[in-house]
């Protein structure tokens, strides 16, 4: 079994919300504020009630209105039957099933609320606020106190009180953000290192034959009293009893007898002083407190692996845990990028075999993370439109059947790295084709007088043909039935425009000759010999595929004078010395096939010779290009308004729509 699903009324960030978690691992990502502790925190009602404070009046929604029926908090989660279906878990939870029928389905419910015997009391103080005497979230404070928990099980409406030796068999170990693993391994009587010690010693003879591991045991057990009591006799010849009890007799404390030091030394007291010590390479130990957060954090983290197989183990009888989970926030705390990659991998490995941990629930921010462990165990909360939270499931956009999206799927998993990853955290996303697109679009968007950081827009990076793999992850080109699962926000495709052309085919019984590119104004240049396609297949295959997609927009040039990024920047700013310096060799008309053919005008034809030979150029290195003019964009830009060497720089307006919608706006004067 797994928990399948949680609903939340009326808890913090969230007024009434359904999330579906996956069987084994589930990674909650969003941005701040988006109710990732909040889904951890409501869990641990259900089955660390009894460790947990009541909720207080900064718990309750503050959207829902205090009305004469007292608010209240309701948590609802659903278990449900899983392929690795244990025998005893239906037993388990048979007196909470909702379902009968397989998959069957059992429910626990928590609800925080006001007794009916207090109701009038309360009502009649909410009427005095209602008159403006007091305000009503006062009221509600006022009568916090009388508030009561309680987890009913199965159906809500018959009240029936969840069996507490029930839920004992589940295990929920928590991890907050601000852990201090240090004092948690080795402080107070619960201490981890402690637990875990206590129930491996001698773990190598448990599963012995009866009569072999008592003789075993015995035998230990001799040699360790023989050399606890050499120890406790050592130490007891070396105190000066004398000494310490010389005012004894002098204060009467030898009426009963005169005091002297003797005793024994069990297991017990040498695993509570036990240290645990790293030992290095070089053969040195030391005390693992004088390790770094993020190694202590690996290895609490491992303790508590260790002791769920303690939790499990057939050794503790009807005490053994059923149903171990782990709740981790942000465990890239203190964490280098490799191993948050590592350590996520190994969960996810684990959880798949359901040998430790029946379920993981991880909240993060790290995209290293998320592109460890694919698009399946992600959670999405993310605010839509309207400005309610709502959970995506990036995983579940791409159809179990269809081909394409069995392909796409596979893409986007493989080359969502850490950098790609960033779009599933962002309020919004802008796509480009290559690395001039990455490095230059945030600058180009500081001259539109925006901010990709602010505005929480990541910019990625994708080519011509991949568009469609990732745009499926915010709802373009897949099944309506899975729009439902896809990314609320905002992505702007930025595509070349790349007209091409051929030959005209005179033999009808060749095969057609291959679409080759050319420049813009080629495209009136031998209407006899080649036929054109203004714009490219990829740019109107892409436009096709978002047209009923509203938070999916492709952008391209639509002049009639566009080509790719760096052309359209050279065509729009030929005079600027930002992009043509001696490097850039200025080609001469006759050059360049069809330039002194075409229609356009002496300016723009002018426009066109810089902008192909700045194409030429960036051509023979377009990283090195790239960076180079994005360097010199950004000094461009940090210089004072007043400084005469500033140089305007005009941005294509494809680019500059493309920019105004990922900020949040449809248009310019919206965003004014």
């Amino acid at each position: 079994m797994y928990i399948a699903k949680i609903r939340v009324q009326n808890f913090r960030c969230f007024q009434d919300i359904e999330i579906e978690f996956n069987e084994g691992l589930n990674v909650i990502i969003g941005e701040n504020n988006s109710g990732k502790t909040t889904i951890m925190k409501a869990i641990q009602y259900i089955f660390n009630n009894s460790h947990i404070n009541n909720p207080t009046v900064d718990d309750f929604n503050k959207s829902i209105p205090i009305e004469f029926e007292p608010p209240f908090i309701r948590i609802v989660l659903t278990l449900r039957s899983s392929k690795k279906e244990k025998i005893e878990d239906k037993a388990i939870v048979s007196s909470w099933l909702t379902k009968l029928e397989s998959p069957w389905e059992a429910t626990l419910t928590y609800k925080f609320f006001l007794p009916e015997n207090n109701l009038n009391e309360y009502q009649e103080d909410l009427e005095k606020a209602k008159r403006g005497e007091k305000d009503c979230w006062d009221v509600l404070e006022k009568h916090l106190k009388k508030y009561v928990s309680r987890i009913y099980a199965g159906n809500e409406d018959s009240k029936n009180r969840a069996e507490p030796e029930y839920i004992k068999k589940f295990h929920c170990e928590y991890l907050d953000a601000l852990r201090d693993v240090e004092s948690k391994m080795f402080m107070g009587k619960n201490a981890m290192l402690k637990q875990v010690l206590t129930h491996f010693i001698d773990s190598d003879i448990k599963h012995k034959k009866e009569e072999e591991k008592a003789l075993l045991l015995e035998k230990r057990e001799k040699e360790f009293n023989k050399g606890a009591d050499i120890v406790v006799s050592n130490m007891i010849k070396r105190v000066q009893t004398s000494n310490i009890f010389e005012l004894a007799e002098k204060t009467g404390a030898t009426v009963g007898g005169k005091p002297i030091f003797g005793g024994n030394l069990a297991k017990e007291d040498v695993i509570s002083v036990l240290k645990l010590m790293i030992k290095k390479k070089t053969g040195i130990e030391i005390p693992i407190i004088n390790n770094g957060m993020g190694y202590n954090n690996l290895v609490y983290i491992s303790l508590i692996l260790s002791n769920f197989k303690m939790l499990m183990s057939s050794d503790l009888g009807e005490n053994a845990k059923a149903f171990p989970m782990l709740l981790i926030e942000e465990p890239e705390a203190h964490l280098h990028p490799a191993l948050q990659y590592n350590f996520l991998k190994f969960l996810k490995e684990e959880i798949d075999n359901q040998q430790i941990s029946r379920q993981i629930f991880i909240t993060t921010h790290s995209t290293h993370i998320t592109a460890a462990v694919g698009l399946d165990p992600i959670i999405c909360m993310n605010y839509n439109e309207s400005g309610e939270i709502v959970p995506s499931y990036p995983g579940r956009v791409f159809s179990k059947t269809d081909k394409e999206d069995i392909k796409s799927k596979k893409y986007v998993e493989r080359y969502l790295d850490a950098t790609k990853s960033e779009m599933l955290f962002a309020k919004s996303v802008i796509m480009g084709e290559g690395i001039a697109e990455q490095l230059i679009f945030p600058i180009l968007a500081e001259y539109d007088n925006k901010s990709f950081e602010k505005s929480h827009v990541a910019m990625v990076r994708v080519d011509a043909l991949t568009f469609k793999h990732f745009i499926k992850m915010f709802g373009a080109g897949i099944k309506k039935e899975n729009k439902k699962f896809a990314l609320k926000r905002r992505v702007a495709c930025v595509i070349d425009t790349d007209p091409c052309r051929r030959e005209i085919d005179t033999d009808k019984s060749k095969k057609k000759r291959r679409w080759v590119k050319c420049y813009p104004f080629q495209l009136e240049f031998e209407t006899d010999k080649y036929e054109f396609k203004p714009i490219s297949d990829a740019a109107l295959n892409l436009k096709k595929v978002t047209e009923k997609t509203n938070n999916v927009r492709v952008f391209y040039n639509t002049s009639g004078k566009g080509k790719t990024l760096e052309y359209d920047l050279a065509f729009e700013n030929s005079d600027s010395a930002i992009l043509f310096n001696k490097e850039v060799k200025i080609k001469k008309p006759g050059d360049i096939e069809g330039l002194a053919q075409s229609n356009w005008g002496k300016k723009e034809k002018q426009k066109a010779l810089k902008a192909v030979s700045f194409l030429l150029y960036a051509e023979k290195g377009k990283g090195e290009v790239a960076f180079d003019l994005a360097d010199k964009l950004k000094d461009n830009i940090q210089k004072l308004d007043n400084d005469k060497t500033k140089e305007k720089f005009i941005i294509p307006s494809h680019i500059k729509d493309a920019f105004t919608w990922v900020c949040g706006a449809e248009s310019e004067d919206e965003l004014k």
